[in-house]
């Protein structure tokens, strides 16, 4: 028998078409092995990608019921092949495997669309798989109404479930999942810039939150509260809402929500004007997040790395009028972004062209902006927003100078 190895292309197109990576992947079966075993799973990004290259041709059995459960696909329509030593096996798993969960029992081979009698746990990961390729699109096109109107609508795929029989801890995952739509689809409408749509999101994801009794949907939503009062210019609320954030249950057991909380609240400070509070807070920031352990996450939270921290150090010092040091971090910043971060890299480079100008070159910033111009997100609210405040200020702070005229020059084109 060969034993040529053969790059499992369908798992890989399965893959690109969904947006995972190998760690990515590997994160989320994990996390749904935990969601019905009650054992969280050991996949790595490693075997991952033996799986891809074909190293690893039958995954284990459990992990298998997994990767189903997430793909709605049988394992041989993922391009792994099916030993028949191991039909045996499979079934025995297959029952063991979905009796463990608490709701409704799904045969491996039937896609999740399947219509069952009640609602499961299937059900609300399917959900969850949804979400989860929302906020990946989400990441490289910035705040858009398509994503926030597809956001809500899941939100009401997630309710309507409820009027079918479930347990009580499906249905407070119902909720929790319902929150984090409507927590995404404020989110959008924040980096849209358009506050008042984000408020009523908020309040109405608050409310799931608390129905659901989530801890981590709860954090999500005094972020985003913080984040939007940051945008109205109600920095007292955002220091409170930060503050909250860091308050909540999820937050004191994990370092890596704690310091988000903290650099959320060094920023607040910062807006505020009290500068050794914004320090003081960065700091905790940087120690948190250094004390954090690598432990299944939603996958909103797979923005904030180091870089990230980087990124929003950047806008503190910048509110403290420290610009040289504010630029270096925000540099910082975008070496630690994934390719795929689209908005984030617009956004940061904005602001890095805003701190080229604040220390008097004109010239490097009007070189910096033309470039975020040019990237895919651009055109999105706060990046927008930034870069309309740098068309303001360059008509005080540089006016008649070359850069100015080639800015102006390149405005009037983009407008014609």
């Amino acid at each position: 028998m060969s034993t040529e190895r053969m790059r499992n292309e369908l798992l890989v197109e399965w893959m690109s078409e969904q947006g995972l990576s190998a760690a990515g992947l590997a994160k989320a079966l994990n996390a749904q092995i935990g969601a019905v075993t009650g054992r969280v799973g050991r996949l790595t990004e490693g075997t991952v990608r033996k799986w891809r290259s074909g190293e690893i041709r039958w995954p284990r059995a459990v992990q298998r019921m997994a990767l189903t459960q997430i793909s709605g696909r049988p394992a041989a329509d993922l391009g792994f092949v099916h030993p028949s030593a191991h039909s045996g096996e499979d079934a025995v798993l297959r029952r063991t495997f979905f009796t463990a969960s608490t709701g409704a029992v799904a045969a491996a081979a039937v896609p999740l669309i399947a219509p069952r009698p009640a609602v499961g746990s299937s059900d609300v990961l399917r959900l969850k798989g949804q979400i989860a390729q929302l906020t990946v699109l989400d990441d490289q096109r910035g705040g858009q109404q398509a994503i926030e109107a597809a956001s809500l609508a899941g939100a009401q795929k997630a309710l309507e479930l409820q009027q079918k029989p479930a347990t009580d801890r499906i249905r407070r995952r119902l909720y929790a999942v319902a929150a984090d739509y409507v927590g995404l689809a404020a989110w959008c409408s924040i980096d849209a810039c358009a506050p008042d749509r984000a408020a009523r999101h908020l309040e109405r994801a608050m409310t799931l939150a608390g129905l659901a009794q989530d801890s981590t949907a709860q954090f999500r939503i005094w972020h985003f509260m913080s984040m939007l009062s940051t945008q109205r210019g109600e920095h007292a609320h955002a220091l409170a809402a930060a503050q909250a954030s860091r308050a909540t249950g999820v937050a004191r057991r994990d370092h890596l929500l704690a310091s988000l909380a903290h650099a959320r609240t060094a920023l607040a400070h910062a807006r505020l004007g009290d500068h050794q509070a914004a320090r003081r807070s960065a700091g905790y920031a940087e120690t948190a997040l250094a004390k954090a352990q690598d432990l299944p996450r939603p996958d909103w939270l797979a923005f904030y790395t180091e870089g990230e921290l980087d990124g929003l150090a950047g806008v503190t010092l910048a509110q403290a009028g420290n610009h040289q040091e504010a630029e270096a971090r925000l540099y910082k910043c975008l070496a630690a972004l994934r390719p795929d971060q689209h908005r984030n890299r617009a956004l940061y480079s904005a602001y890095i062209a805003l701190e080229q100008l604040a220390q008097g070159d004109a010239d490097a910033a009007v070189d910096t902006a033309l470039k975020v111009a040019d990237m895919p997100t651009a055109a999105t609210g706060r990046t927008a927003q930034l870069l309309t405040i740098l068309t303001t200020t360059l008509t005080t702070a540089a006016r008649g100078s070359d850069a100015a005229r080639t800015w102006a020059d390149h405005t009037r084109t983009a407008t014609v």
